[in-house]
Formats: C-alpha cells, structure tokens, sequence
C-alpha cells in the first residue's frame, strides 16, 4: 500500500514540479526509471570514470552529510569513522550533525563549498517524523541531487535507519518513517542516484538501539557496511590504500 501511494503521489507531485527552489535553487528534472536499482548495484547510476593513477586520489573521496544517527553510535568510533576504517581507500569528511533536517540542509546547501567526488545524504527521517510536506521533501532531494551533479559530483541517498517504539518514537512516527523512507527511494530511482538502501538492512527492534531513536554500534556497523558496498562500483578506480589527511 505504501508503495502504491508513493507512486500516485510522486506522479502528481512530479508532473508540476521542475521549477526552481529557495534562492535560486534548480530543482533537477526528474527521469522515470524503469525500476529502482539495486542496493550496491550501479546500473543506471552515476560512476566515476577510470583515470590514470596520479588522477585516482581526487576520485577518493566521499563528503557525508547527515543527523545524529549518522553522527554517533554510542562508542568513540563514529559510523564514519569505521566506514573510514572499512574503507581505506576513500578520504571520508564527515559533516553530520546531531538535529540537522533535510530542509536545514538543502537550504544551506547551494552556499557550501564542497571539493569531495562523491556526496553522500543521509539527512530526511526528522523531517519525516514531523510530518514534513511531501512536495516539499521530494524537491528538496531533487534541489540537492541537481546541485551536487552541477558540481560535477556524484550523490548517493542512503535512506533511512528504522527506529522502534518507545520513548520519544510513537506508532505514527514509525509510519511517517515507512512512507518517506519509500518516498526517498523512489526519488532515488526516478533520478538514478544511488541508494543504499538502509531500510533493508537487518533489524532487531530496540535490541539494536540506542534509545528507541539511535542505532547502536552493532546496527550502526551494519547500516555502514551497507554504504561501502553501494560506494565500491562507484569507485573500482580507487585501488590505492589513501592515508586521511591531518
């Protein structure tokens, strides 16, 4: 049901959009798929090309921007941290930051400077507990996506981590969750930007929580393993272990 409604939604939403956002936005045009990649799969999805090896390191390197959930996992090593860890290869810059909604984000966004190949959101489940507008969300992807390939990057969607009730997280929350969460995916497909997928990822209810709201280390490891094996078609280029500056 959910799916069905994400897609009778998005064809009315997406027929009338294709104007500009905040500040000057463009908004990308949105191009039907004929069905949503893979998670880890770059078929129809932006790669980056294979250049000689001095040119390899620029290729490297991946910008993340997200929320808490990407920020932290409860342990001294944060999700980016262990995707650098797991991914020696790539040069992570981690701007997360806890609280940080897709619409603070994308309103930001056309005024940071960003030097990275590759720009990973992870940004969305906030404003999808507040009952964010849909057409407002899904413009705000496509805003995002359209600037980072304007750049000559590559954007990649991770979707979003499931929360479980309880504390602050009631049953209407985890619904909001479920329905952008497919939203977000079939923005993803409709634009052939690569998604990870989190939502398939195993989960075991709060026992792999924080607080109702944030993954542990144990579900927090396995949503990162998830994005390194979405990023590894994007960047078979990058066979060079590469030492993080600083």
């Amino acid at each position: 049901m959910i799916a069905f409604l994400v897609s009778v939604l998005l064809a009315g939403l997406l027929a009338g959009c294709g104007g500009g956002g905040d500040g000057g936005m463009a908004v990308g045009t949105v191009v039907q798929s004929d069905a949503p990649p893979a998670a880890g799969s770059s078929k129809g999805l932006d790669t980056a090309p294979r250049l000689k090896p001095d040119e390899d390191a620029a290729l490297c390197t991946v910008e993340i921007y997200g929320d808490s959930i990407m920020a932290l996992n409860g342990t001294a090593e944060s999700p980016v941290m262990t995707l650098q860890r797991i991914r020696p290869n790539l040069v992570f810059t981690d701007h997360s930051a806890q609280g940080m909604r897709l619409l603070d984000l994308a309103s930001a966004f056309p005024w940071v400077t960003r030097s990275a190949r590759f720009v990973i959101i992870e940004n969305g489940v906030i404003d999808a507990w507040q009952g964010a507008s849909i057409n407002a969300v899904i413009n705000e992807y496509n805003a995002i996506i359209q600037r980072v390939r304007d750049e000559g990057r590559v954007p990649v969607l991770t979707g979003f981590s499931h929360q479980a009730r309880g504390g602050p997280m009631g049953y209407g929350d985890l619904l909001r969750r479920d329905f952008y969460d497919s939203v977000v995916q079939a923005v993803a497909a409709n634009t052939h930007t690569a998604f990870a997928d989190w939502g398939s990822v195993p989960f075991y209810g709060a026992w792999d929580l924080l607080d109702f709201v944030h993954p542990n280390k144990n579900y927090s490891d396995r949503l990162v393993g998830r994005l390194a094996i979405t990023l590894d078609p994007l960047t078979t280029n990058c066979t060079n272990l590469l030492v993080p500056a600083g």
